[in-house]
């Protein structure tokens, strides 16, 4: 249990860190560039671990259907809907709309996977979602006149990633971590490759040492370690306890740019903290459906 908590939490820190590296990237790179460059780097060198020590590829027509979703919806869709919906709408809307995701993914698992949300876990991911509107509210109601346009984006990229974890959770422990999550990565490059190459200039690309070490960062520290660990997490946990930690993401963004961005905080966003903290606690209150390691 405290494995999957501490998985849990590393996950949603290594994820918040993707934020100030894709902001350190922009003077060398178009954002869909780097993107795509993050995803194949990303697959590509979970693939070469897996076949360095003779891990299996998936055997049945149905695993590949499902990778190939799962690469399509969750890498795919997903970056491509958070990136354009970052130049249409401001940061507290779109995080905001963003955390709808374990709210999509828990009316997904309760009909898909037949996780039945109690009514404490229930009660703690609307709190969790509270703290997510509360922690954005400075820039919530800053919209332009793009912004029905980036809700879209968002709802698409939310959708999507919500519907590649509950494929996730269906294939858990019938295929290897590596070889799921590295083919699902190449899979998902596929549109972000199309977007790229189409709609970014690609002689604006600066490729010096310091944005090597920004893409190798966010390909390996920020996309190919925590999706293995999160993909290991939903083999011994229901979906919607893990899908509750998605609300620290914004949380950890904020100590990062508290830290190293130089970055204030309002007591209005140490209450959203607070409420964000309680929801874990209410969600993961109970041990019911957590599968242990043996």
């Amino acid at each position: 249990m405290k494995s999957i908590h501490t998985g849990a939490i590393a996950v949603m820190l290594m994820w918040a860190l993707c934020y100030p590296l894709i902001k350190l990237s922009l003077p060398f790179a178009p954002v869909m560039i780097t993107a795509f460059l993050r995803a194949v780097t990303a697959g590509a060198v979970l693939i070469a671990i897996a076949l360095l020590i003779n891990r299996r590829f998936p055997n049945t027509i149905r695993i590949w259907v499902y990778i190939c979703i799962i690469g399509f919806s969750g890498t795919g869709l997903g970056l491509w809907g958070m990136f354009y919906a970052g130049k249409l709408l401001n940061p507290g809307f779109a995080t905001v709309l963003t955390n709808t995701q374990p709210l999509i993914a828990g009316v997904l698992g309760w009909y898909v996977l037949n996780e039945k949300l109690g009514k404490i876990s229930l009660a703690g991911t609307v709190v969790g979602f509270v703290g997510i509107i509360i922690i954005s509210t400075n820039t919530l109601f800053d919209t332009g006149e793009t912004v029905l346009q980036g809700i879209l984006y968002v709802f698409l990229a939310s959708t999507g990633v919500a519907i590649s974890n509950v494929l996730l959770k269906k294939i858990a422990g019938q295929v290897d971590v590596l070889i799921a999550m590295g083919l699902q990565l190449l899979f998902g490059s596929i549109p972000l490759a199309f977007l790229a190459f189409n709609t970014s200039d690609f002689s604006l690309l600066d490729w010096q040492l310091n944005y090597t070490l920004i893409l190798l960062s966010l390909a390996l520290v920020g996309t190919a370690l925590p999706y293995v660990t999160w993909f290991w997490l939903m083999h011994r946990s229901p979906l919607y306890k893990l899908n509750v930690y998605n609300f620290l993401t914004p949380v950890f963004g904020l100590y990062l740019g508290l830290n190293f961005f130089s970055e204030t905080l309002t007591e209005l966003q140490w209450l959203g903290a607070g409420l964000i903290i309680v929801a874990i606690l209410l969600v993961t209150a109970t041990n019911g459906g957590i599968k242990t390691e043996s």
